[in-house]
């Protein structure tokens, strides 16, 4: 039994799945006829149910992981196997279930338990957000020098990604993955979520990747972004149509890969609508990111338009003074008050409110003679 269950075990790291449940099988068939291996069955049942659900087999998956669980109903793994099969079902109440019954049994594994909060945020509702911190959750264990150079650059940036979409569908879009797409698609697929397109608030490279300038020019390389996802991904860049031409060249991004916005247009993203309001200023395409949540406070992802108690820089090309204040004046500052803003950088927190923002930030009321004479550069 031993051997095929070493055999099964050395074809799931060759990720041969169909010839891991042959062998699997053999040693199930081998423990079944010696009662003194009967401990051995919900291991190599809960193994059976791994291969299944690798090879898209839910049916044969959930029968293998109940059989697990018959086998030894102590064993926390074969509780979170069956976890894993509804989950992929999208049946997350039985998953649900499934995982708290894991959780009690071995209430200090960390898997167990993350798996759980992604099901419980499935059952209560239908809305996924994640926000991602450079040198916390992606930009992490370098592979060589270069990338060694690049996560150090982006965890000095502080730059967030967001990822936002729809709890239950698992679909996601990525707002703004630079600096480290290898480790922004790990987040994702840890959490089961399957991206279906990523978002440019504006062209900067700390937001798209492609060539930096300086003082990040001297790393000699260009940084991946968003032509990754467009080319490697096949996914659609969603961007304002303002700043979509500098994305095509400066990051060769194919032409068809490329969706422009203007303002106010909407994207869904399962039963998530995204409302995007052209935002200039830092960048003739800047823009932000509304989702209206009723009952619940809306968010506003808002790129490097508006930060806590400040805004995105004015004195780069193509920034504009006065449009940025039409921008933050006229438009963010209409927003709900208890709109919660999560900003492109960690200046200073990870978000803000309108209300906040319009008592201590850059949507104080002022006139536009008092905003130009306090940033006329």
């Amino acid at each position: 039994m031993e051997e095929a269950k070493g055999k099964g075990n050395e074809a799931v790291k060759a990720g041969d799945f169909a010839q891991a449940l042959d062998h699997y099988k053999q040693a199930i068939a081998i423990a079944v006829a010696d009662p003194a291996r009967a401990d051995d069955l919900a291991a190599l049942h809960s193994n059976c149910s791994f291969a299944h659900l690798k090879l898209g087999q839910l049916i044969e998956a959930l029968d293998e992981a109940i059989k697990s669980v018959h086998a030894n109903s102590k064993w926390s793994k074969a509780h979170f196997r069956c976890g894993e099969v509804y989950f992929a079902m999208r049946d997350y109440a039985r998953a649900e279930e499934a995982y708290a019954q894991a959780a009690q049994l071995s209430p200090a594994d960390e898997t167990i338990g993350r798996k759980l909060r992604l099901t419980r945020e499935a059952v209560n509702g239908n809305f996924y957000f994640r926000q991602l911190l450079a040198g916390r959750d992606f930009c992490l264990n370098p592979g060589n020098i270069i990338e060694t150079q690049i996560f150090n650059a982006g965890a000095q940036m502080q730059n967030y990604v967001y990822l936002v979409g729809d709890a239950k569908t698992r679909e996601a879009v990525v707002v703004d993955p630079a600096w480290d797409v290898k480790g922004i698609k790990a987040f994702a697929d840890a959490e089961h979520i399957k991206l279906v397109g990523a978002v440019a608030t504006h062209y900067h490279f700390d937001h798209t990747g492609g060539p930096p300038p300086p003082p990040f020019d001297r790393l000699m390389i260009k940084l991946p972004g968003v032509r990754q996802l467009a080319v490697e991904d096949n996914l659609p860049i969603y961007v304002n149509k303002h700043d979509a031409g500098t994305i095509k060249t400066k990051n060769e991004v194919p032409a068809q890969s490329i969706v422009e916005l203007d303002d106010l247009s909407t994207v869904m993203v399962g039963s998530v609508k995204l409302e995007f309001i052209h935002t200039p200023g830092h960048t003739p395409g800047s823009q932000c990111i509304r989702i209206n949540r009723a009952p619940a406070e809306d968010i506003l992802i808002s790129g490097d338009t508006l930060f806590i108690s400040s805004c995105g820089r004015l004195d780069l090309p193509d920034c504009s003074v006065e449009a940025m204040y039409t921008s933050l004046q006229k438009k963010l500052a209409s927003l709900p008050d208890s709109t919660r803003v999560y900003p492109g950088h960690n200046y200073g927190g990870p978000s803000t409110s309108i209300a906040n923002e319009k008592k201590h930030g850059f949507l104080r009321p002022m006139s536009e003679r008092e905003w130009l004479q306090q940033h006329r550069l």
